[in-house]
């Protein structure tokens, strides 16, 4: 009938608009990290920045201005890595009714609900390849890059590395570990927050600690009766984020980071070494760029793309989404990786 507005859930521009407004499925490391608009590029350069600021000499009345160097730029291009997971989404499955569900509820949409949890799936899955980006751009101080050749192998395309310093990676050994109770913790950290300042201009904000770095460092006479955990400022950040922190210590965040993951090549490994701690300042010009999804029915930059199409081979209806997300520092000397036992 004329007047008659239908919603085609099909419709991949529909489809890129439910799956952009899904919850974001990201964790720790995402969130030191700015997202950026979605651009309509693929190819981004990058940019790191380091600091070249030395004492500025006093001059006389009558002499001319002291030439000084600027900060150091150096530039790279790289292409945005692409993620693109795709499931089947059987026809049988539209009208299946989920457990919990009335099936005498007119308004229960079980097209509606179908579609939505095969883009959370994809999201959750986008926002996992993203985390682990983030947290090697964190940890590592670049970033690994990986094709799929023939039988679904991970072969590394290339790595990015952001030219952490290194003064900025640290091994402590002998009475130095944090199992030593004479050891100076404070001390350490307070020295490697200057390192942080030094190259970034900004003062550290967080200490993120695996699981051994944590129990030394609470037991350690240096931060006993100075660890405040009654006072922990959560913001905005989702439960399973906020629980990893626990407490405050020398104007510091502090993070308990034991969580691991399985990686591309079903190897598992933590997110950060059980011995090591990692000093970082949230101020530094750190972001997520988004490029340009290659596919004919993307219409314009978005951070995720989806569509539900046809096949026949194998024969199915198919969902798919695409997301190119590139995590990079503009200043790699925002933190300082020490393994302290």
């Amino acid at each position: 009938m004329p007047g008659d507005f239908n919603i085609d859930y099909f419709d991949s521009r529909i489809l890129t608009g439910v799956i952009n407004k899904r919850p974001l499925k990201h964790d720790v490391f995402t969130s030191f990290f700015k997202r950026r608009p979605p651009s309509a590029a693929e190819l981004f350069e990058l940019h790191v920045r380091t600091r070249n600021i030395t004492m500025l000499p006093a001059i006389t009345d009558a002499a001319p201005g002291t030439m000084r160097k600027g900060d150091t730029l150096q530039a790279g291009a790289v292409k945005a890595p692409r993620f693109r997971p795709k499931r089947e989404f059987r026809a049988a499955d539209r009208f299946k009714i989920p457990g919990g569900v009335n099936p005498y509820n007119p308004m229960e949409d079980a097209l509606s609900r179908a579609i939505a949890e095969d883009m959370d799936l994809h999201r959750m899955e986008i926002d996992f390849a993203t985390e682990i980006m983030c947290m090697q751009a964190m940890v590592q101080g670049k970033i690994t890059l990986y094709d799929m050749v023939e039988g679904n192998k991970p072969v590394v395309r290339c790595t990015v590395d952001y030219k952490r310093p290194e003064k900025n990676s640290v091994v402590l050994t002998g009475s130095s570990v944090w199992s030593d109770p004479t050891s100076d913790l404070l001390g350490m950290v307070d020295d490697w927050g200057l390192r942080i300042q030094e190259e970034t201009g900004f003062t550290a904000t967080d200490l993120l600690l695996g699981k051994n770095a944590y129990k030394y460092f609470r037991k350690h006479d240096d931060v006993r009766k100075e660890l405040d955990n009654r006072r922990v400022e959560i913001g905005g950040m989702a439960p399973h984020i906020a629980k990893k922190i626990k407490g405050t210590w020398n104007g510091l965040t502090i993070w308990a980071i034991s969580q691991n993951y399985t990686d591309i090549d079903g190897v598992v490994r933590p997110y950060l070494d059980p011995d090591c701690a990692l000093l970082v300042t949230s101020d530094a010009e750190s972001v997520i760029e988004f490029g340009l999804p290659v596919d004919n029915k993307c219409l314009g930059p978005t951070e995720v793309f989806a569509k539900i199409y046809e096949d026949d081979d194998p024969s199915g209806t198919f969902s798919i989404a695409e997301s190119r997300p590139l995590a990079w520092t503009k200043q790699p000397g925002w933190t300082v990786l020490a393994k302290v036992a």
